[in-house]
């Protein structure tokens, strides 16, 4: 009998789409993205250089027929300066290959928020971007469109929300490292599926 490799692959590392009806997948890449710091720790321990590829989590989402890929990440701006470019370069290319892989993209600005320490004092600014309010808006919106939810971040922003698809009779199915899946999450999932054991299939190769 002949195996059909992404539905082995499906059943063996995530679940039996079978069961699940229509599928549709939500990725918070700005969760998403720090999840290579957890899975390939000695070649990230500076900086990240060895990537989760989006196109990988593309295929990972066609593995059990994804009916609706979602998409949410940030960009800098431009401001002139070398180092500011090369980072607004690099979010553009990360939402483009998104788009090029069937996602639909919602993206922003990042703004630079200014931090302060305990007594007052300027301590620097620091990046923020979060796609909580878009995320939540589109999962309402198109509920009547699915029956699952696989969701790609392990915040725990979205614990209502899930809690309320849930009630209304949803399926969570939740894609996160151990490390940053959050307790609130993995109390309302019917089932988290640790990204660490799907490392083999989200590790970006340049060039292949």
């Amino acid at each position: 009998m002949r195996v059909n490799l992404e539905e082995f692959k499906a059943q063996y590392f995530l679940f039996d789409p079978k069961s699940y009806g229509r599928i549709f997948a939500f990725v918070d890449f700005g969760n998403v993205r720090p999840w290579a710091e957890d899975i390939w720790p000695e070649e990230n321990k500076r900086r990240i250089t060895v990537e989760i590829d989006i196109a990988k989590i593309a295929d990972i989402c066609s593995w059990v027929n994804v009916g609706g890929r979602f998409f949410y990440y940030g960009y800098f701006p431009e401001s002139g300066k070398a180092n500011d470019d090369l980072r607004y370069r690099r979010s553009i290319f990360r939402i483009d290959k998104a788009r090029k892989q069937g996602f639909k993209v919602k993206t922003k600005e990042i703004k630079m928020v200014p931090h302060y320490d305990t007594d007052g004092k300027f301590v620097g600014k620091f990046p923020k971007c979060n796609f909580d309010v878009e995320m939540t808006m589109d999962m309402l919106n198109k509920a009547n469109d699915y029956d699952t939810v696989l969701l790609f971040s392990g915040d725990s922003d979205f614990s209502h929300l899930l809690k309320h698809l849930k009630a209304l009779g949803k399926n969570i199915m939740i894609v996160c490292t151990r490390n940053r899946m959050s307790r609130e999450l993995d109390e309302v999932a019917h089932k988290f599926i640790p990204a660490e054991t799907l490392a083999a299939f989200l590790r970006y190769e340049p060039g292949v």
